[in-house]
């Protein structure tokens, strides 16, 4: 049985892989991300604007949490689409897509679920 060479470095994704999206659609992802977390904080607005004039008027606890998260969803949009290519692995770049994403997304939900 042969072992692995540790001294031999390990393809990237996209040239293992054909249906991983290229380097610069990645970028493409990243950039569209920053444009839905532009109609995710609409969202995140409406939402927060609807609680307090139905409610008590008071925020709740998550209300912090939301912001922040769609605070480094753009932080990490912009990691992902701005840095060259020698600083960022291909690897960390598509986890940064993944996360600027998720991020995004959690904002207007955890602004929702604040019911305090």
């Amino acid at each position: 049985m042969n072992a692995p060479d540790p001294h031999v470095p390990e393809a990237p994704v996209a040239e293992t892989d054909p249906f991983a999206p290229s380097t610069s659609a990645l970028r493409g992802f990243a950039a569209l991300g920053l444009v839905l977390l532009v109609v995710a904080y609409g969202a995140f607005i409406i939402i927060v604007l609807h609680q307090a004039y139905s409610g008590d008027g008071a925020s709740g606890p998550l209300l912090d949490v939301a912001e922040w998260a769609m605070g480094l969803s753009a932080i990490v949009g912009l990691s992902a689409l701005c840095l060259p290519g020698d600083v960022v692995s291909y690897a960390a770049r598509r986890g940064a897509v993944r996360l600027q994403y998720a991020l995004a997304f959690a904002g207007p939900v955890l602004a929702a679920v604040d019911f305090a």
